[in-house]
């Protein structure tokens, strides 16, 4: 599978976040445009703990996990700021956390464990933007964590064995196969200072491409501009099919594009990405209901060339309305890595599969 989702924060302007995003804590905002190349972040401000969550992430024991994000946290006098957290932290429980300290060192722990692990004082300096990234090669007994500072391994926090941080071996608490990750925030510190979130992404190790951390980086948004190669469903409160689905955030059922047909496809061109040198994956992100309860409709995500299309998994709907995130490692067009030339010709699509 290797890229599991990226995301940005510009299709959203509350904290009614993409995806997993909705299972928050606190009041996240979002800022515009004063992230990276003129993207959106999100805001996680003072006050009470602001956990922005992010997808249960489905991997298997033998395999490991990469999640990154792009942090910029406000000097604060005392104390500890968490930035990434992967496990049950909703309950404080065996989370395995990383942390940025009031001197700037930079601590990996079990939240449960006796035997934190943190790198010198001025590690990671505050008012700046970082890539944080950490590393787990396996969720057992053989597995190892790596935290990543602007794509270079700490030498402190480098292959650490989990029972040395916490008295035994990794074991989550929600279990070997699904794990919780959120970015940003408070877990449960006393103090509370502004962290600004610019782009989070999870990667699984597994697959040729998007398996290991990569560094800097960002999420940068395109979105629909254009009729593409097919235009069969339905518009709704306005024409083509793509001037529905292109708003920012999205509007509900004010402009919409729909389908009762089986197999039926929408697909649209999209603006350009920019500000960037290089693609490591690619997500389409899709705000979807059904109208009926239990009417049984999945609708699968795709991107296409202008030839053909590609489509991920499908996804089961509900009556309300959910962002849904299909991901890309590859061009499945040429079955290469993705380059920069590749996006010129993107498309997004999709099928009602059901």
């Amino acid at each position: 599978m290797s890229l599991l989702f990226s995301y940005s924060a510009n299709n959203i302007e509350t904290a009614q976040l993409p995806g997993g995003y909705a299972n928050i804590t606190g009041i996240p905002t979002v800022g515009f445009g004063d992230g990276p190349q003129g993207i959106n972040t999100i805001h996680c401000p003072s006050g009470a703990a602001n956990l922005v969550w992010l997808p249960n992430i489905s991997i298997a024991g033998s395999n490991g996990l990469v999640v990154g994000a792009g942090f910029n946290v406000t000097s604060f006098g005392s104390g500890t700021q968490t930035l990434i957290t992967i496990g049950d932290s909703s309950a404080g429980l065996d989370a395995l956390v990383v942390q940025v300290n009031s001197d700037g060192s930079m601590t990996c722990k079990i939240t449960e464990g006796t035997n934190p692990i943190t790198s010198p004082s001025g590690t990671f300096t505050f008012g700046n933007r970082h890539e944080v990234e950490i590393l787990t090669t396996e969720f057992n007994s053989s597995g190892v964590v790596t935290v990543y500072l602007d794509g270079v391994a700490i030498p402190a926090l480098t292959s650490i064995q989990p029972r040395n941080i916490s008295g035994a071996i990794l074991a989550l608490t929600d279990g070997s196969s699904i794990h919780s990750v959120g970015c940003g925030g408070v877990l449960g510190q006393a103090n509370a200072t502004l962290v600004v979130v610019d782009s989070t992404y999870a990667m699984d190790t597994t697959g040729a491409y998007c398996n290991a951390p990569v560094g800097p980086a960002i999420s940068v948004p395109m979105f629909p501009n254009g009729v593409g190669q097919e235009s069969a469903w339905t518009p709704v409160g306005a024409t083509p099919g793509w001037n529905c689905i292109h708003e920012v955030p999205p509007d509900g059922d004010t402009t919409y594009i729909s389908s009762s047909t089986v197999n039926q496809e929408e697909a649209c061109t999209l603006s350009a990405a920019s500000g960037i040198s290089d693609v490591y994956g690619v997500c389409v992100i899709s705000d979807q209901r059904q109208d009926t309860p239990g009417g049984g409709r999945t609708v699968e995500l795709g991107i296409g060339n202008g030839t053909t299309r590609s489509y991920g998994t499908a996804w089961g709907l509900g009556t309300t309305y959910v962002m849904n995130t299909t991901p890309f490692s590859s061009n499945p067009f040429t079955s290469s890595p993705w380059a920069l030339a590749d996006l010129s010709t993107l498309q997004i699509a999709c099928k009602l599969a059901s």
